[in-house]
């Protein structure tokens, strides 16, 4: 049985509740609803990176500025794409050919970065997937116009560094015609078929043996001069001194060896013709005695 009287009004504290449970309710959902919207009011622009809205309302892409890092506010209704805007790098293996149709492998790597004042513009007519759309398409026809023309062989003489600066000055202008300022173009491989490599170790190897020959052949040339020279210079003495050379460097020898201190015997040949004989007395002796 209740013992609140029916005539008068309920209590005012029940009223109260429901109501603060409703307004409770109710900040809750428009707390939730903040926190949804969130991520549409404040967008995230981080280190390094830089931002294009797009208006619904004000004309589509906002070509005038870009936003830089913080959190910047927008309308809900509209978007904005976040570039990085720092130092990129894209990199891959590319298959081409070379001048006589043969079929090389290069390594690429292409760095790269938007440019900041041209983003919008960048972004209105190529969009977030930039990178994809024209910046490696541009680096990989630059490096099929460059290898075609040569040949697989030239490749190896030529090098990665020159290849690299060859299709990086091929490159720039048309990655730059595309809103995106090109850093550098870098191979840090060129392979080619095992086939080709062969012959051309074999080339090389054939071409070493005839660089080594003609050298060979220059060095007996010389010597050959050499010892001509020498005969004739031997022919003019023996013409003016009517000795033989073979004789004069006989006396020449004995003159030396008299003149050292060694016990020696000197018996001179009986001839004309006869070259002189040296015998050295302690060692014919043998007996070690002075």
């Amino acid at each position: 049985m209740n013992d609140y009287p029916s005539f008068l009004p309920p209590p005012r504290t029940a009223g109260l509740s429901r109501r603060g449970l409703r307004a409770l309710l109710g900040g809750l959902v428009l707390l939730l609803f903040l926190l949804y919207l969130w991520r549409s009011f404040f967008i995230t622009i981080g280190p390094g990176q830089l931002g294009v809205l797009w208006s619904r309302f004000g004309g589509g892409t906002v070509m005038t500025h870009t936003f830089g890092e913080g959190y910047p506010l927008i309308w809900p209704w509209d978007r904005m794409a976040v570039y990085d805007a720092r130092l990129q790098e894209m990199h891959d293996t590319v298959a081409v050919l070379t001048t006589d149709g043969l079929q090389v492998s290069l390594d690429v790597t292409a760095r790269f970065a938007p440019r900041a004042a041209d983003l919008p513009m960048l972004h209105r007519l190529v969009g977030p997937r930039y990178r994809e759309t024209v910046v490696w398409p541009d680096v990989v026809a630059a490096v099929r116009h460059v290898i075609r023309q040569f040949k697989p062989d030239d490749l190896r003489v030529i090098g990665e560094a020159d290849l690299a600066a060859r299709i990086d000055a091929e490159a720039r202008d048309d990655v730059r015609r595309h809103w995106v300022d090109l850093d550098r173009v870098l191979i840090t491989r060129v392979a080619l078929p095992e086939r080709l490599n062969a012959e051309i170790e074999n080339k090389l190897a054939q071409e070493q043996k005839v660089l080594t020959y003609n050298f060979v052949l220059k060095q007996a040339e010389m010597e050959s001069k050499k010892r001509e020279i020498e005969a004739a210079g031997i022919k003019a003495f023996e013409d003016l001194s009517h000795v033989s050379i073979l004789r004069w460097r006989a006396i020449e020898a004995t003159e030396h060896l008299a003149a050292s201190p060694n016990t020696k015997i000197v018996v001179m040949g009986a001839g004309q013709n006869q070259l002189p004989v040296l015998l050295n007395a302690d060692k014919d002796r043998g007996d070690g005695q002075p």
